[in-house]
């Protein structure tokens, strides 16, 4: 149970201890039945249990303080970030209290990604196969090791971890705060590393009394053993301060846009008090146990990360400052908040000079923007307020409050009565009437601002997990933001919306397909197709919705310009996995509508055949499915205009197939049948295009160039502006094919390497995988073609 006291005007801090699961509150028996109710059910949140005067006097004071506070923030002496705008609907709670409001734990685990961002439940990253899962496995709900009175939160950070021993095993690094441990090397090689942490740093070393009944073994399993410790090498303690900032916009898109802002604020405001601010993965010079961390001896250091979900989003930006229990202030005292965890919340980036100023450097906690906090007791820390300019009790302010909401009981006088009402009345009509002349209305027109509502107009299943669905605006407009005006034609070769998941606070990017020849573009309408990913908020969300839901869009979001890229050059090759065949289309049609001579080769790869093919369950028309395709074994197969039964998605591919002829050639590998497109695959779509055009005099390095030097794409966002005449310095004519990937996460790290966070964005990252192989086999492909990651 949280508490939340009154707001007075003197504040005092207090220190309470988590509260048990119910506390009740006795009321003296000069109260009536029903104002005995009402106060309980006013008090019980909010009061500790223990007994209050009824009288009018000023109440006892408070115990004193553990550490100093400060109202407020002050001003900012020198620059700041603006504050970015929050998205449409998603505002920021500026009214409901904040102290108190943060759930009890007794450690914090955060787990070092190197990410940025995570999926919203963060033990679904990586298929499940992470450490986050691993420990809410055992701490979870119905988890082995769950203890109500000791709580494990598991959370996911940007910090990276550290490189083991031996680098070829994969290995997670773990801070553990307020114990301000760190544990550098969990190898993700078994489960016998999360046990001995669980077991030598986790559990408590002494039980709650609430266990007094359980069996000595039950005890005795939920008790630390220090043994444990001893497995995990080169555990350190942590001498660097730590802020925590939550940018988990995989779960809510506020955090997403106020967390990266903020880290870059911190990163600046710290340095400027002379802390040398880490963000290279913490190195571990031996596992003998005499090295500290590197960094921090006698230097000040600190180190920002972005964190995942915390709990109260709407207080966006959510703030954690750990102080380790030895960091002195600058004349060599103790810190008065060392070994401490203060939680903030609404804080901007005009706040962090503040922050530092305050809290880091002087010891004292702000209180307007003070969530809770942790002592190194794991004590939860609260604000207490007293009375003392107030002589009404807590509980008589309660029963009022009490009676004002249930009229019915009410028995106060009407004063003035007959002069309030005529004023209240005027005052709402004139303000109606101002904001019906001054407030601006809402666009209806889809833009990259606001989400904009369309409604399902239909929906066609393709497997028990994937549909296509379209979609139409409420208002139509044919002036829309992707299209060219003189055509109605796409404006883009590649582009997506966001869908918002109002459950959640949460957006997705959806690319849609390109309108078939029977549709008109100029009416707005939108067709998408998805497959429901398990643990995937927004798939999950979009695959209940059925005709008639409306669902909200922003958009359009310009991708790669990918004739702009390929410029004189005539091949793409397009390797998609799953849905990611959506944004092949794409290309695919803008390449080879554009360019006459463009060959485009798609290689889709899909679980089962039901993505390609209606697929029936009596045996007898098994043979037809083979019908059509070119090979019975386990190749890829190449799809053919002539297709029987296809699929919805298949039939638009196949329909491509026939306007487009062989400079469209689509083959598909499909996972349930044993087939995969192989590195051989990759280099005979690659070499076959290589042959087609002698490309050996016509070498382009791309240096300096925006659209085609390879290295300024690894740090280049797939979303990016169209290009205009003078982006390319190569000289009139100039281009590289295209080698472009896109699907899950793993599917492209597979064949092209995985994408990096940089700057609080996605970018390419270095190319490798698959890709990176034939490039080492065959050097001039890094010359001659350019490797996009969607």
């Amino acid at each position: 149970m949280s508490l939340r006291m009154p707001l007075h005007v003197h504040a005092h801090v207090s220190v309470y201890m988590p509260l048990r699961p119910t506390t009740t509150l006795r009321l003296p028996r000069q109260f009536s039945t029903k104002a005995r109710i009402g106060v309980q059910h006013s008090i019980a949140p909010a009061i500790p249990s223990r007994r209050r005067s009824l009288t009018s006097k000023t109440s006892r004071p408070h115990p004193p303080p553990p550490f100093s506070t400060v109202s407020t923030c002050p001003s900012p002496t020198c620059g700041c970030a603006d504050t970015p705008a929050m998205p449409d609907g998603l505002e920021i709670d500026r009214e409901n209290p904040l102290n108190g409001v943060m759930a009890g734990y007794a450690e914090h685990v955060v787990v070092c990604t190197g990410k940025d961002d995570w999926m919203s439940k963060i033990e679904d990253e990586n298929s499940g196969d992470n450490l986050a899962a691993d420990l809410k496995e055992l701490f979870g709900r119905g988890g082995k090791y769950t203890d109500p009175f000791h709580h494990i939160s598991v959370i996911n950070s940007s910090f990276p971890s550290s490189v083991p021993p031996r680098k070829e095993i994969q290995s997670t690094s773990v801070y553990l705060l307020p114990s301000f441990k760190y544990v550098p090397f969990l190898p993700r090689v078994s489960f016998d590393s999360v046990k001995a942490l669980a077991k030598g740093f986790l559990l408590p070393e002494k039980l709650h009394p609430a266990h007094a009944g359980l069996s000595p073994v039950h005890r005795d399993r939920l008790t630390r053993k220090e043994a444990f410790q001893g497995l995990l090498p080169g555990v350190q303690d942590v001498k660097d301060i730590l802020v925590l900032i939550c940018g988990h916009g995989g779960r809510d898109m506020r955090c997403g846009a106020m967390g990266p802002v903020l880290r870059d604020e911190f990163e600046d405001k710290l340095e400027r008090q002379g802390f040398n601010v880490a963000s290279e993965a913490v190195q571990i010079g031996s596992l003998d146990g005499n090295l500290e961390i590197e960094g921090s001896s006698n230097d000040k250091v600190a180190r920002v990360g972005l964190i995942s979900h915390i709990g109260g989003h709407k207080f966006a930006g959510n703030v954690i400052i750990y102080i380790p229990p030895g960091h002195t202030t600058a004349g060599g005292e103790k810190h008065p908040l060392a070994g401490y965890g203060i939680w903030y919340g609404r804080v901007e980036p005009k706040h962090v000079e503040g922050i530092v100023g305050e809290t880091v450097m002087g010891g004292r906690v702000v209180q307007d923007k003070f969530r809770g906090g942790i002592d190194a007791h794991r004590r939860i820390l609260r604000l207490a307020f007293s009375t003392t300019t107030r002589t009404t009790s807590p509980s008589a302010r309660c029963l009022r409050q009490y009676s004002t909401a249930s009229q019915s009981q009410s028995h106060s006088r009407p004063v003035k009565k007959s002069r309030k009402i005529p004023i209240f009345i005027t005052t709402a009509i004139l303000g109606g009437t101002i904001y019906y002349f001054s407030s601006p209305s809402k666009p209806t027109l889809l833009n990259s601002e606001t989400f904009i509502p369309y409604t399902i107009t239909s929906r066609e299943a393709i497997s028990p997990t994937s549909f296509i669905f379209t979609i139409s605006p409420h208002t139509p407009n044919p002036s829309l933001p992707y299209l060219t005006p003189s055509t109605s034609s796409w404006r883009y070769p590649l582009w997506s919306v966001e869908f918002k998941q109002p459950q959640v606070q949460i957006a997705r990017h959806y690319t849609p397909l390109p309108p078939q020849s029977s549709e008109d573009p100029a009416d707005g309408s939108l067709r998408f197709y998805v497959r429901a990913i398990g643990g995937g908020e927004m798939s999950t969300y979009l695959s209940r919705l059925g005709v008639g839901h409306d669902v909200w869009l922003r958009g359009p979001h310009v991708g790669f310009d990918v004739t702009a890229r390929l410029g004189a050059m005539d091949n793409v090759v397009f390797l998609a996995g799953g849905t990611g065949v959506v944004p092949a289309m794409q290309v695919a049609k803008a390449v080879l509508e554009k360019n006459p001579d463009a060959q485009v080769n798609l290689l889709w790869a899909v679980r089962k055949r039901e993505e390609l093919q209606r697929v029936s369950s009596s045996p007898v028309r098994r043979p037809s499915w083979w019908q059509f395709w070119v090979t019975n074994s386990s190749e890829p197969v190449e799809l053919h205009s002539q297709l029987q039964d296809p699929s919805p998605i298949a039939k638009q591919l196949r329909d491509m197939k026939t306007t487009y002829g062989q400079r469209l050639r689509i083959q598909v590998a499909i996972d349930e049948e044993q087939t995969q497109f192989r590195e051989a695959d990759l280099q005979n779509a690659v070499s076959g295009a290589q042959d087609r055009r002698l490309l050996a005099n016509r070498s382009l390095t791309g240096s300096g160039c925006r659209l085609h030097d390879s290295a300024l794409l690894e740090s280049t966002s797939e979303f990016e502006t169209p290009a205009g005449s003078d982006d390319c310095k190569c000289g009139h004519g100039a281009g590289k094919n295209l080698f472009m990937v896109s699907g899950p996460d793993g599917f492209i790290a597979h064949y092209a390497g995985p994408k990096r966070w940089l700057g609080g964005q996605q970018v390419q990252g270095p190319v490798g995988g698959v890709a990176a192989q034939l490039q080492r086999r065959y050097p001039k492909l890094a010359d001659d073609w350019l490797v996009l990651k969607l």
